[in-house]
């Protein structure tokens, strides 16, 4: 067709000049739609996939967009729609405990910001930037924050990175790229796995991202319409760089039908074709064009004004009929595809906004009327619909898709020069009884015949095409897919059953250290280790103590005696996530906790001189420290001797009748409960 195309255009620009291109009513004759034919051909070849320009292996997905990719250089990625991404870390050094990492998530200019989320969980941030939810906080303050760029040309340079690295200056600015800057501080090694627990953590964000110009309202403002979107990329530098190639009042009228608004089963409406997804700069065109099209049921046309149409899947009663009259000759009549390559049931992708804007499987379409004439479920190839944002969209496309690959009537014919408007027609009706050929018909293909530089006939394949197909029942919308409960960690249990008491160490006769003695229950899983840290109470100035792995009490030694201490103990994982402590403020440390043992055998006898003989027997506990000597309640002597040790002790107590008696104390100021006495003398 190509080359019967060009070879007419010399001949109607031939030197004579004498075939008229335009009536006098100012329409194209048949000679001007040929001419017109010729000169739009070549725009809708490249626009349908004749640009030579790069492929890649498979198209950028919504699972892998959102992504961060640690490549030195990737790709360029361009969005359009609502977009959550990830990126590509452009630049990552570390000072100061801090770790800057700058990520380019997509190429031009983006409208909004809309949240944020690190390690795919959704986070706040306040007017600087630090992230306030708990994970993140440590020692009263965040210890993540975040800077954004929106993509401006110029754009401005992250000043917290040239303030801290000399050879990055003002100039390195980014401009053209929608990027973030992430800087994520050090925390002890025991909060690390908490608040880091895959190491530093990966950053996604939700955008309202490319503006398109509206030419119904003359803006260039952000927008989901599927049909703004595809006159975007095409005029775009990036996709076809072909600004004047849509009739701006067709794109006005397939915007039009793009937002109407649909009713949802689940409640509410949303708009009838929307685009949501991304594209590598580095795709072929068509490629991208191609999804797309594919995401709103639509077909690029010719038109007779020489521009390229759009058409989004949706029913407009054809304009152009066909009879009887104009037919040539039919060549053949068919059913559509055989059992071989037809399909009754079609399984389908898309990005589901519900489900975390993620690259999910649609309900499939199954036709029960084609399944019970075909006498089988018959499954067609997965469609591709990743840049549909919705489950409805979805399966509105996946009937429309259904109803154009699987034709029940196709029919080629060679019709009278008359029927060269329907090659410009997506959809045409057909009115030959005569023929048995009645209804609505897409074109799919055309060729045209020329005898000596005329229009001889055009030859049509149309296939029949059923209005029902574009427009989709509440029950026909079909069941979201229910993604499982996300394997959210139950996190390190809670120590149960902690106790602390004070509790001595004996390191020699009659030595004891103060100390505190700790108890726990057995944690629920050998993995878990004990964490046991102490401070002096008020201060703050918590000390690990060394713990066996199977433990479930531990004394801790060195203490002051008589001192307070605070007591925390946690849980770790073999990984180094610390869960929540257990603590116990104020418990006093002691070397001995036993009151000791009363002395015994206490006697008094005259020694002379207005003296008394106190005798008695020490003590037996291991941690006596000292024994005391009381006259009448008051203290008249200290004796330090041994366990069970025998003592004599001289009391100058003048003459008089008196009562004696003794008493221990321990190591750590612990009295006995008991004295020894009182034993009652006379002394001369």
């Amino acid at each position: 067709m190509a080359v019967a195309v060009a070879a007419i255009v010399p001949a109607l620009f031939g030197a004579a000049g004498t075939i008229a291109l335009i009536t006098t009513t100012g329409g194209l004759t048949i000679a001007g739609v040929a001419v017109n034919v010729a000169g739009a051909f070549i725009l809708n070849k490249a626009l349908k996939g004749h640009i030579d320009r790069p492929d890649i292996p498979e198209p950028t997905r919504p699972d892998n967009i959102q992504t961060i990719s640690k490549n030195s250089a990737a790709g360029r990625v361009r969005h359009y729609g609502l977009v959550k991404a990830g990126g590509n870390v452009v630049f990552h050094r570390a000072s100061g405990g801090k770790s800057y990492r700058v990520i380019v998530h997509g190429h031009g200019e983006i409208s909004k910001i809309l949240s944020r989320y690190l390690n795919n969980e959704f986070v706040f941030i306040d007017d600087s930037g630090f992230v306030i939810d708990d994970q993140y906080q440590y020692g009263g303050r965040s210890r993540v924050q975040l800077f954004e760029r929106m993509g401006l040309v110029p754009e401005t340079h992250y000043s917290q990175i040239t303030s801290v690295w000399d050879e990055w200056t003002s100039a390195h600015r980014l401009d053209g790229f929608w990027s973030s800057l992430i800087i994520s501080e050090s925390v002890p090694p025991e909060k690390y796995r908490a608040m880091y627990p895959k190491n530093e953590p990966d950053l996604a964000v939700l955008a309202e991202t490319t503006k398109c110009l509206d030419p119904r309202t003359g803006l260039t403002v952000f927008t989901e319409n599927m049909a703004l979107a595809i006159r975007d990329y095409v005029a775009s530098a990036d996709g076809f760089n072909r600004p004047n190639a849509f009739d701006s009042q067709d794109i006005a009228d397939q915007a039009d039908i793009c937002d109407r608004d649909v009713a949802l089963a689940a409640g509410g409406t949303e708009k009838l074709y929307r685009i949501s997804g991304s594209y590598l700069l580095n795709e072929k065109p068509q490629n991208v064009l191609g999804r797309m099209l594919q995401a709103c049921a639509g077909r690029i046309r010719l038109k007779p004004s020489g521009k390229v149409g759009l058409k989004v899947g949706a029913w407009a009663d054809p304009e152009f009929t066909l009879t009887y009259g104009d037919i040539l000759e039919v060549q053949e009549v068919n059913s559509g595809p055989d059992l071989l390559d037809r399909y009754n049931e079609l399984p389908a992708r898309f990005n589901s906004h519900d489900l975390g804007h993620i690259e999910v499987d649609a309900e499939p379409w199954q036709d029960a009327t084609r399944v019970a004439e075909d006498g089988e479920v018959l499954t067609g190839p997965d469609k591709s619909l990743l840049m549909c944002p919705s489950h409805r969209q979805a399966r509105q496309v996946m009937k429309i898709h259904m109803e154009r690959d699987n034709p029940k009537q196709e029919v080629t014919m060679l019709c009278k020069p008359k029927a060269l408007p329907a090659i410009y027609e997506d959809t045409i009706a057909l009115n030959a009884p005569q023929l048995g050929l009645v209804g609505n018909y897409e074109v799919a293909r055309h060729a045209l015949s020329f005898e000596k530089g005329l229009l001889k006939a055009v030859g049509l394949t149309l296939r029949k095409i059923d209005s029902a197909a574009f427009t989709l029942a509440l029950a026909e919308q079909g069941s979201v897919q229910q993604l499982p409960e996300p394997d959210t960690p139950a996190g390190v249990p809670l120590p149960q059953n902690v106790t602390a008491a004070a509790a001595g160490i004996q390191t020699a006769a009659n030595t004891f250290v103060a100390g505190i003695a700790v108890g726990w229950q057995a944690p629920p899983s050998d993995a878990l280790s004990p964490l046991l840290k102490v401070t002096k109470t008020g201060e703050g100035n918590w000390q690990d103590v060394s713990v066996g792995t199977g433990a479930t009490s531990v004394t801790i030694p060195g203490l002051i005696d008589g001192q307070g201490y605070d007591v925390s103990l946690a849980f770790v994982t073999p990984g180094g996530v610390v869960g929540d402590a257990v603590t116990i403020t104020n418990v006093v440390a002691a070397a001995v906790t036993d009151p000791p043992a009363a002395p015994t055998n206490l006697a008094v006898s005259d020694a002379g001189g207005s003296t008394a003989l106190v005798e008695m027997t020490a003590s037996v506990s291991a941690s006596l420290w000292k024994t005391e000597i009381y006259r009448d309640a008051v203290l008249v002597g200290v004796v330090y001797a041994g366990p069970g040790s025998e003592i004599a002790f001289i009391d100058n107590s003048g003459a008089g009748t008196f009562d004696w008696t003794a008493r221990s104390v321990n190591v750590s100021n612990i009295n006995s409960t008991s004295d020894a006495g009182p034993v009652n003398a006379t002394i001369a």
